[in-house]
Order: C-alpha cells, then structure tokens, then sequence
C-alpha cells in the first residue's frame, strides 16, 4: 500500500502533467486530477520545487499552443464540405486572426497596433487641494447629469 507521502507525490505528478496538457489551465488541472485548488496552491507556498515543476508545466502547455496556433495560422485546417446533407468533400480554412496575433506576439514592434496619445493644453489640477477638485468634479458630474455623491469614504 502507498503511503500519504507516495500518494501525494503521484497526485502532483498527475497534476503537472494536466496542467501541460490544459494549456496552464490550473482549474482545468485540478479538476482532472480531482487535486483541490487549494490544496495546489498551498503546496505551490510551501516546496519551491513543485512551485518550479509547476511553472515549467505551465510553460510547456503554453509553448504547445503556441506551436498549435502557429500550426493552424501556417497550415490551416480541413473543414467538411456538405452539400444537400452529405459531406461531399473538405476545404483547407487558414486562420487569419491567429496569424496577426502571433506576428503581433513575436515581432511587436512592426505588428503592434500603433496608439498615439496627444494632449494640448494647460493641466492645473496639481496646484488645486483635494477640496478644489472634488468640487469641480462635482460640477463636472452635474453637467452631464450625474451626481456628485457626497464626500469622500461613501
């Protein structure tokens, strides 16, 4: 018969293990393994080696996206054709989206969105007490229709 020791370590290998295969999915994990979050995470507290285990595991379920995502932007996917109810043959779908998320992921600085904040004009509320300005939030609030709710803490 196993002992408590043996049967926790397997309970965290299986764990592990789903955690990979979830994609770093910690509920997905847990709830295949039947290891209680709880208990996962104060075992993740307490052994610096499992908390390690632990993220190389969620590391390699990300890689294996990753690599399932580059799969299927690059490669596509076959999709079942039916006409009049029967499937009469298949058609390679590639993902776009998939695509433009990988280049945004691995080359940033060409792919990203480019957002460019601009400001012109005169900021003074650095000069105002907080009086001041939830006063002229208040006002502001008025304006548009809301209210003011009251001092501070409610």
């Amino acid at each position: 018969m196993a002992t408590r020791t043996e049967r926790t370590e397997e309970k965290r290998a299986a764990f592990l293990k789903a955690l990979e295969e979830n994609g770093g999915n910690i509920t997905a994990a847990c709830k295949s393994t039947r290891y209680a979050r709880q208990t996962a995470y104060e075992a993740r507290e307490r052994d610096p080696a499992f908390a390690k285990a632990w993220d190389e595991a969620v590391e390699r379920g990300i890689d294996a996206l990753e690599d399932e995502a580059l799969r299927r932007a690059h490669n596509g996917t076959l999709k079942p054709v039916f006409y009049q109810g029967a499937k009469c043959g298949t058609v390679r779908e590639y993902s776009d989206t998939l695509l433009i998320f990988m280049l945004k992921a691995k080359r940033p600085l060409k792919f990203r969105d480019n957002v460019a904040i601009e400001h012109s004009g005169k900021i003074d509320h650095a000069s105002l007490t907080d009086d001041e300005l939830n006063a002229r939030i208040a006002e502001r609030l008025a304006t548009l229709g809301g209210t003011s709710g009251g001092g501070q803490g409610e």
